[in-house]
């Protein structure tokens, strides 16, 4: 050690270009809350498996086990804590004042999931979660009972000179497995609920929609048909979802084809819409509501609002670049557009 010695030190492009490892941080917080919060939970549950990992390999050394139990039950309330953060920030904070007051909560985790589970159960009975919101209170809450500030495993004592715990032979198997349990179940919970349609269409929006709907039902089932025999055809190339050149010109017979090149414009723009509504629906870029009439009526927002930004109006003639289901894969249609189906009829 010299006092010459370069401690936090940042590696120069030359060196990178050179394949010199490095750590990339800082860029989160400039940019995406959302990001970073999710990114440092993540961070510290996988720091806290490693120690578990070390512990139960090494189970017979308390020099070992002694040691690590304070990173590891750090480690796992501090991923929980800045979860909870993350979700509050994905799911409910739509202004910095929100993020604000929610970050003012401080470290206490029930106070920070008190403030998240109402939007939490709303958005379950939206959409829908098998996720226990109960149970997971009560790891939280059990959690939170043994160290309500963060503190406790990161120093023996409080600013009184008071210890700060009380003696225990700690079952950090069972700890460790329910805290996985709690940051997996976390995490399938925000999956659940995440991209929730938040407008419905109004009852004009979808009495026209519905009415463009029912107008070309049995175009739609003739449509469908063919996508059927061409997805059952041996020859339909199974390993990509979209057409090349040379398949669109090699398939200018196709019987899909001639089906769009004799529709008229509403249908057209009727089954791209409905491929592409449906599609977002079942990659669950949009979640939809359990409510059927509420699905529906969300969906057909969806459909109004992917119309919008693609330029295109029932009645008006679309242009040649706004109709892009003629390069699509017959299998991928027939999933986004049976999607589409299965909600409206």
């Amino acid at each position: 050690m010299e006092i010459t010695d370069e401690i936090i030190r940042e590696v120069s492009i030359e060196d990178r270009e050179k394949f010199k490892p490095f750590a990339f941080f800082g860029y989160e917080g400039k940019h995406d809350l959302v990001l970073a919060f999710n990114t440092i939970s993540d961070g510290y549950w996988d720091c806290a498996k490693l120690s578990f990992g070390k512990m139960k390999a090494e189970n017979h050394r308390n020099d070992v086990v002694d040691l690590l139990i304070y990173p590891l039950i750090f480690n796992y309330r501090h991923s929980i804590e800045t979860y909870l953060k993350f979700m509050y920030f994905a799911l409910v904070a739509e202004t910095d004042d929100k993020k604000k007051n929610f970050l003012n909560l401080g470290h206490n985790l029930m106070e920070l999931w008190n403030e998240l589970k109402p939007y939490l159960i709303s958005g379950k009975k939206h959409v829908g979660s098998n996720e226990n919101i109960d149970a997971i209170e009560h790891y939280i809450n059990e959690l939170n009972n043994f160290d309500s500030n963060s503190m406790v495993m990161r120093y023996p004592i409080d600013k009184k000179l008071n210890a700060n715990k009380e003696v225990y032979h700690f079952d950090y198997i069972n700890f460790s497995n329910r805290m996985n349990e709690l940051c997996e179940s976390l995490r399938q919970l925000y999956d659940d609920l995440q991209n929730q349609m938040s407008e419905k269409a109004t009852k004009e929006e979808f009495n026209k929609y519905i009415n463009i709907f029912n107008k070309y039902r049995k175009q739609i089932n003739n449509f469908k048909e063919i996508l059927s025999q061409e997805v059952n055809n041996k020859s339909c190339n199974k390993s990509k979802n979209f057409l090349s050149l040379s398949d669109i010109v090699s398939n200018e017979v196709r019987p899909i084809n001639s089906f769009l090149s004799e529709c008229e414009s509403d249908l057209l723009i009727l089954l791209d819409n409905l491929y592409f509504a449906g599609r977002t629906v079942g990659q669950k870029t949009v979640r939809l509501a359990i409510n059927v009439d509420d699905k529906k009526r969300e969906f057909v927002q969806l459909c109004n609002e992917l119309l919008r930004n693609a330029g295109l109006n029932f009645g008006i003639e679309p242009k040649e670049n706004q109709i892009n289901i003629i390069r699509i894969k017959s299998s991928a249609l027939l999933l986004g557009i049976n999607k589409a189906l299965e909600i409206l009829d």
